[in-house]
């Protein structure tokens, strides 16, 4: 099952949508730093780990649990790129196809690189 843009709905696919992250941080640019700072430092290889150990010992359900927690993070901070890549992953889960999600970690991967690059060139 391949998802598409339009599976997604309303979601835009932008790494972060930081007005709206600053609006919920009532503009301090200082907590923004800090809530991604977490997300790729402490959650973003927390899940990586998770999803290649659930891959390993094909655990759908723990598998789409680790999803569906990624994927709210994930957007409670806007980060809809990868909101969207966990929701893409948590469908793959629940449909048992453990290979093409499996294939398809690196993307997570460069879009935790590329949430780095974009905080680093943005705040």
């Amino acid at each position: 099952m391949v998802i598409t843009k339009t599976e997604i709905g309303n979601r835009p696919d932008i790494i972060v949508d930081l007005e709206r992250l600053k609006t919920n941080c009532h503009g301090r640019l200082d907590i923004v730093v800090e809530l991604l700072d977490h997300l790729l430092q402490k959650s973003a290889p927390r899940w990586t780990s998770s999803l290649e150990k659930g891959l390993q010992t094909g655990d759908i359900e723990y598998l789409q649990g680790v999803c569906h927690a990624m994927k709210g993070a994930a957007a409670t901070v806007f980060s809809w790129h990868i909101s969207n890549i966990a929701l893409e992953f948590e469908r793959l889960a629940h449909d048992g196809e453990l290979e093409h999600l499996k294939e398809r970690l690196p993307e997570l991967q460069q879009a935790f690189a590329e949430l780095d690059q974009w905080k680093t060139d943005n705040l």
